[in-house]
């Protein structure tokens, strides 16, 4: 929440009419920011944050910003990787930033104030890191004279560079938006209330019942196939071989047929006689 405010507050100090933006050119960057900072003056306007960038991964520093929603700038330090050597420590979070292209001079009153360096962010350790979509433009300043000689023996290479992040396809606007579509979004809204559950699941047939008890004349015709099969063999209930050996007699044919059985054999036997 802390974070939430300075970042609105930094905004405000801009004092900007509505449509203008924060989007300083790379001689703007160098010469009223980064060697205003290197040299201990205070910067135009407190908006690029001071933070020690490669302890975190790319899509956590947005949050730390002072303000931007597509690109972010930071004020960083820049250690050796090695103790007497001159090269940088490109080793970030979960991965490590890896240069690409050529190093291009930033002009200032005609000289060559700082250089602008690219880089790529690789999740991982080298040489088998994944290369992202997170992109670094890094300001240094060009007067390297006091970087040749490491007296103090530390692994500070440079007090202060300057760097604007941003993602080429703007994953953490995307990252933003969607969990603002999840917080929005929950549970009990989209779950179905069970009082509003219909148990039974064939209503339509239950209403169409009477139409068709209509047209069949019983509901006897619409019975299950089960039941039918059941009543066709109700009649030969109680048979047993001894019986099926004797001679028919309709005088004894009731005493072993059910009346169900029997009433259906007599309607069976009817057209016969």
């Amino acid at each position: 929440m802390a974070m939430a405010a300075k970042r609105r507050d930094a905004e405000a100090e801009l004092n900007l009419p509505p449509g203008f933006r924060f989007h300083p050119t790379d001689e703007e960057l160098v010469a009223h920011y980064l060697c205003a900072r290197a040299a201990g003056r205070a910067a135009p306007v407190p908006i690029i944050a001071e933070v020690d960038l490669y302890r975190f991964n790319p899509w956590e520093l947005p949050e730390r910003a002072l303000f931007g929603t597509r690109e972010w700038y930071f004020l960083t330090p820049r250690d050796r990787k090695y103790p007497n050597g001159s090269r940088p420590n490109r080793a970030a979070g979960a991965g490590y930033w890896k240069a690409t292209g050529a190093d291009k001079p930033v002009v200032h009153a005609g000289r060559t104030a700082g250089i602008k360096k690219a880089l790529v962010f690789y999740h991982g350790k080298p040489p088998r890191g994944v290369k992202t979509d997170w992109i670094m433009h890094e300001y240094r300043l060009a007067d390297t004279s006091a970087k040749k000689h490491n007296k103090d023996g530390t692994l500070r290479l440079d007090d202060w560079v300057l760097c604007r992040l941003y993602s080429k396809k703007n994953e953490w606007e995307k990252m933003q938006q969607d969990k603002a579509a999840a917080q929005s979004v929950s549970w009990g809204e989209t779950r179905t209330p069970e009082s509003e559950i219909d148990n039974d699941p064939f209503p339509e047939l239950e209403e169409s019942m009477p139409e068709l008890q209509g047209i069949m004349g019983t509901a006897d015709a619409i019975f299950p196939k089960e039941e039918v099969q059941e009543l066709d063999n109700d009649w030969l209930m109680g048979i047993n071989l001894e019986d099926l050996q004797l001679p028919w007699d309709d005088s004894y044919a009731s005493s072993f047929l059910s009346p169900v059985a029997a009433m259906k054999m007599e309607q069976d036997l009817r057209p016969f006689f």
